[in-house]
């Protein structure tokens, strides 16, 4: 009976520490995962191309990271001659007035298990329709492909090497848009 009593002592409090670990482990890994994901979404330089001669508007909603942020500069020079463009966060698509642009792209990131920033689709269901809105994912799979309430949305890893063809389908989608609207 001492022996009996001696293991089952021992076995509980191994039971315990493991447990215990295993806590310590998933709060470990939910830290470090929230500040992977904050560290790689930052704000963008909000900012202005004003064009007193512009035929077109458009709008640029994203947050930033080096991969996004150079293909919003190549739209920015390819639109620049020809369209007022406003740059701002993700967190102002709510305050966007629609009918004052000719396009809207957006560009965000795909979260994991395919959660999206809750703003897109905020923004998306808030409008009328959204023949105007362009949408710009990076995701690790560039397979995946994304369609929200007839949005289909680009997608893309973020590799260097993709940046032209990226921002060569993200022009080819806004020029049809701003052909529209000629």
């Amino acid at each position: 009976m001492t022996i009996y009593r001696i293991q089952q002592t021992t076995l509980q409090p191994v039971f315990k520490e493991t447990n215990m670990r295993t806590r310590w482990n998933f709060l470990f890994f939910f830290f470090v995962t929230a500040l992977i994901f904050t560290a790689c979404s930052k704000n963008i330089r909000e900012t202005t191309l004003e064009n007193p001669d512009a035929s077109f508007r458009l709008i640029i909603a994203g947050d930033s990271s080096d991969f996004k942020d150079s293909i919003r500069e190549r739209v920015m020079n390819n639109y620049k001659n020809v369209c007022h463009i406003d740059v701002v966060n993700l967190d102002k698509l709510e305050g966007i007035d629609y009918d004052r642009y000719d396009a809207v792209l957006i560009m965000d990131s795909c979260m994991a298990w395919g959660g999206f920033n809750k703003e897109v689709k905020n923004y998306i269901n808030s409008l009328p329709d959204n023949r105007k809105v362009v949408v710009f994912f990076t995701a690790g799979n560039p397979e995946w492909k994304y369609n929200y309430k007839g949005v289909d949305a680009i997608t893309s890893a973020s590799l260097p090497a993709q940046e032209a063809d990226v921002t060569n389908q993200l022009i080819q989608k806004i020029d049809l848009l701003l052909n529209k609207e000629k």
